[in-house]
C-alpha cells in the first residue's frame, strides 16, 4: 500500500482512507450476518492501512522542519487516543442505542474526518504539490537500508507488547484481585489512553535533541520491565500502576518511529513506503503477540511467564533501536 500511495498520490489516497473507513462502518451497521459485518469490517480495516500510511506524509509536508518531531509523535497517538476512548464510551453507547449505534457514530466521525481532508487537500494544493512532481523510480529500495529494518523490528516489538499486554489484562486482574470484568475492563481502557502520553513526549524529547535511538532504547527497556511486573503474581494495585507506567513508556516508540521515518526516506515521496513497512511489522507484532503469549501460558500455566516474554521483547526492541536506528541522516 506505501509503494501505491508513493505512485499515485498522497491526498488522493488520505480521502480514499477516510472514505472507506466510513463506507465500511456504514456496512456495518447495516448489516444482517456474520458475513456482512466481517464485510464492512474489512472494508474499515483497508481504510485504516490506506489512511494511516497517507496522513503522516501530509502532516511532515506541512510542519515545519523544526516542529516535524512533535507533529509526528502526536500522530503517533491516534491508536490509544481513539481504541481507549471507544473502550470507555462503547458500552454507553450500545445501553442508549444498541451496538448498531457504535457503527454509526464511527461512520459520522469518518464523514466528517473525510470532508475535513478534503478542505485540508485544497486549502494547502501548493504545500503538497512537491509530493505529486515527484516519483519513486525504485520503491523497494527503501527498504533495503538498515534504519528501515530498525524502524521494522522496533514496531514489531513495540505492536507484540501493547496489543498482547492490554488484550490479556482485564482477565489477570480479575483472576488476581476481586475486581469485576467490567472494573478491570475500564482499568485497561485507561492503560490504553496512558499510552498517549509516551506518544505526545516522543516529539519534544527528540526536538530537544535528545537522539530518537536513545529515547527508543530506554523506552523499549523500561517498557519490557513495566511489562514483566505487571504480568506478575503481586497485588493487583501493584500490576495496574505497572501496566501504566508500561504504557507511557511504549508509547515513547511509535511517535519516536513516526518522526523518524522522514529522516530515513530518500524523498518525502517515499515515506509512505517506509510508514506502510513499519504498518506489516505492527500487524505481525499483533498476530504474532497473542498467540504466543497464549501457547507460553498454557504450557506453564503462569501468566508471570508472559511477563519473561515481554521482557525479553523489550531487550529486543532497545536492541533493534540501538543498532538499527543509531546512525540517522541529519535533519
Amino acid at each position: 500500500m506505501g509503494v501505491a500511495v508513493a505512485r499515485v498520490g498522497y491526498v488522493r489516497f488520505a480521502v480514499l482512507g477516510v472514505a472507506l473507513g466510513a463506507l465500511g462502518s456504514i456496512v456495518g451497521a447495516l448489516s444482517t450476518s456474520t458475513l456482512s459485518l466481517l464485510l464492512g469490517r474489512s472494508i474499515e480495516g483497508m481504510g485504516w492501512v490506506v489512511a494511516v500510511v497517507a496522513i503522516p506524509v501530509l502532516m511532515s509536508c506541512l510542519a515545519k522542519p523544526a516542529d516535524k518531531p512533535v507533529v509526528l509523535g502526536i500522530w503517533g497517538a491516534f491508536v490509544p487516543a481513539g481504541s481507549g476512548l471507544m473502550l470507555l464510551l462503547a458500552p454507553v453507547i450500545q445501553r442508549i442505542g444498541g451496538w448498531q449505534l457504535t457503527w454509526w457514530l464511527c461512520a459520522l466521525v469518518s464523514i466528517v474526518a473525510t470532508l475535513g481532508v478534503v478542505l485540508i487537500g485544497q486549502q494547502h494544493k501548493k504545500r503538497f504539490a512537491i509530493l505529486r512532481h515527484q516519483s519513486v523510480k525504485r520503491p523497494l529500495k527503501e527498504l533495503r537500508s538498515v534504519q528501515a529494518w530498525g524502524l521494522f523490528f522496533c514496531f514489531f516489538c513495540y505492536s507484540f507488547l501493547f496489543v498482547s499486554l492490554t488484550s490479556f489484562l482485564p482477565t489477570i486482574l480479575v483472576e488476581q484481585s476481586d475486581l469485576s470484568l467490567a472494573t478491570a475492563s475500564r482499568w485497561t481502557a485507561f492503560v490504553v489512553l496512558a499510552n498517549m502520553v509516551g506518544n505526545m513526549s516522543a516529539g519534544p524529547l527528540i526536538r530537544r535533541g535528545i537522539a530518537p535511538h536513545v529515547v527508543m532504547t530506554l523506552a523499549a527497556s523500561v517498557a519490557g520491565l513495566m511489562a514483566l511486573i505487571a504480568y506478575s503474581p503481586l497485588p493487583y494495585v501493584v500490576c495496574i500502576a505497572a501496566a501504566f507506567g508500561f504504557a507511557m513508556f511504549s508509547g515513547l516508540i511509535p511517535g519516536s518511529l513516526f518522526a523518524t521515518a522522514p529522516r530515513i526516506a530518500s524523498q518525502p515521496m517515499a515515506t509512505g513506503i517506509l510508514v506502510g513497512f513499519m504498518l506489516q511489522a505492527a500487524g505481525l507484532g499483533q498476530w504474532l503477540g497473542p498467540l504466543l503469549l497464549t501457547l507460553l501460558v498454557e504450557a506453564t500455566g503462569f501468566w508471570w511467564h508472559g511477563g519473561v516474554l515481554f521482557l525479553l521483547l523489550g531487550l529486543l526492541g532497545a536492541a533493534a533501536a540501538r543498532l538499527g536506528l543509531s546512525k540517522l541522516p541529519t535533519v
